[in-house]
């Protein structure tokens, strides 16, 4: 083992950062004729060539950077849990694909850890599975409106003194080191020196977590494991919050990334150094065969903040959650309360890593959205408000005064109303004074009528 000059208690972690997902969506059909199986399947294949020719290559493992065939990550999931001890639990789902030479993954970590304190969970995928099932929103759409066409027929059915090595070992199909050093050269030598890849775009990445007195964990597969055998790891290290190294991650992310973590204590938890989005359930829009918009407006109010913002898709009590894989029955007995928080992140908006806190006056979030009393989600429905007199009023008030707004938020204090919402009003008001006018209008005439 090599040791460094520093002594241990210098490895403290001075900051933090966070997770996103694609939902695959189906639609059955029915069985296409004999002649035209050959074209579909054709297209098929072509459809598939300029996918893999237009990938972008990434190196995916699920964490934060490691050596694959090149792959692209498109999620990131992990289960946090507070400990109450001074420590915080991560459990890391990891996606490889590729032989076990090329693979390696490197966390970085607020303090140093000894090898009892990485492990492999028994079955962790499967755990990870049914947790996202389980709390994954559930959004029950309107009455289809008669604005909405029927569905087609087919659609109904280094130096050594440089480097302190703190822990090596094996656990599950992994080979491990805990790492640190004050001079991130003689690291990267180190971890290039042990077979762990280093490409050039990870190492001013590296330096920032030294220059932030980070250790890392680097793992690899041992010889005999392939791409198969990879598994979840769970990982224990002294911090008071939750925290994820989205910085590390940008190496390795595709663009608009899906970033979802669960965390187990005793209240719910937020985002510290993030914003906190949500999604009202009129904002959603409905196609005319039913799919929805979520995952896009998620997107979107990520992208109002630079990537910077989670939304709460569940929190409750763990003894809401009903599961019954074997470590989720064990979180549950462990810990009060279990939070999901999701968010889409690129990687060039992975430059703070997220923080994560306890608030105990949140009130629970739920997810499921019963929407089937609402009226106007359909699109054909906003089409058709959109073109209707008081819709084309509203739309060029919002537009025009949408500038304003921005420019006044920007110097009134917070209690004052911005002038768009003001001018919007009005107008409101004045439609309104004029509706009434022609009503009362109408009344008279009547009247008049009615008397002759």
């Amino acid at each position: 083992m090599a040791t460094s000059t520093t002594d241990s208690d210098s490895w403290r972690g001075r900051d933090g950062r966070g997770i996103r997902q694609s939902i695959p969506l189906g639609v059955a059909s029915a069985p296409l004729p004999a002649k035209r199986w050959a074209v579909v399947l054709l297209a098929i294949m072509m459809a598939a060539a300029v996918v893999l020719a237009s990938t972008r290559p990434a190196w995916a493992c699920g964490g934060f950077f490691c050596t694959t065939t090149p792959v692209d990550q498109n999620a990131e999931r992990i289960i946090f849990t507070q400990n109450g001890d001074g420590t915080v639990s991560a459990y890391v789902q990891i996606e490889y694909t590729g032989s076990a030479p090329d693979f390696s993954w490197i966390l970085p970590l607020p303090d140093a850890i000894d090898a009892e304190a990485v492990q492999v969970p028994e079955d962790a995928m499967a755990a990870f599975t049914e947790l996202e099932v389980a709390t994954d929103p559930v959004i029950m759409a309107p009455r289809r409106p008669s604005c909405v066409p029927p569905p087609p027929e087919f659609m109904r059915a280094a130096p050594a003194a440089a480097v302190e090595v703190f822990a090596s070992g094996e656990v599950g199909p992994y080979g491990f080191d805990v790492v640190g050093s004050e001079d991130p050269d003689a690291l990267v030598t180190w971890l290039r020196d042990n077979s762990y890849r280093v490409t050039a775009e990870m190492e001013p990445l590296i330096d920032l977590y030294v220059d932030e007195e980070f250790v890392f964990l680097a793992m690899k597969l041992r010889p005999d494991k392939g791409a198969q055998d990879v598994e979840p790891v769970k990982v224990t290290y002294p911090s008071e919050r939750p925290m994820i190294p989205l910085r590390l991650t940008a190496v390795a992310a595709n663009p608009d990334m899906a970033v979802m973590v669960w965390i187990y204590g005793q209240h719910q938890a937020v985002p510290v150094n993030y914003a906190k989005m949500t999604i009202a359930n009129d904002e959603l829009t409905f196609s005319d065969w039913g799919s929805h918009d979520y995952r896009q407006l998620m997107g979107q109010k990520a992208d109002e903040k630079d990537g910077k913002a989670f939304i709460t898709e569940y929190a409750a009590p763990t003894s809401e959650l009903r599961v019954t894989h074997p470590l989720l029955r064990q979180l549950s007995d462990r810990f009060s309360y279990v939070t999901r928080l999701n968010t889409v992140i690129s990687p060039e908006e992975m430059t703070v890593d997220p923080i994560f806190d306890y608030d105990p006056n949140l009130n629970d979030v739920s997810n499921i959205r019963d929407l089937r009393g609402m009226t106007g989600l359909y699109q054909c429905e906003r089409d058709a408000r959109a073109s209707s007199p008081i819709g084309r009023i509203q739309s060029f008030s919002e537009s025009v005064f949408q500038a304003s707004d921005e420019d006044a938020g920007a110097q009134a204090s917070d209690d004052s109303l911005p002038i768009g919402t003001l001018v919007v009003g009005v107008v409101a008001g004045v439609v309104g004074v004029l509706v009434l006018g022609g009503a009362v209008y109408l009344g008279v005439r009547i009247g008049r009528r009615g008397r002759e």
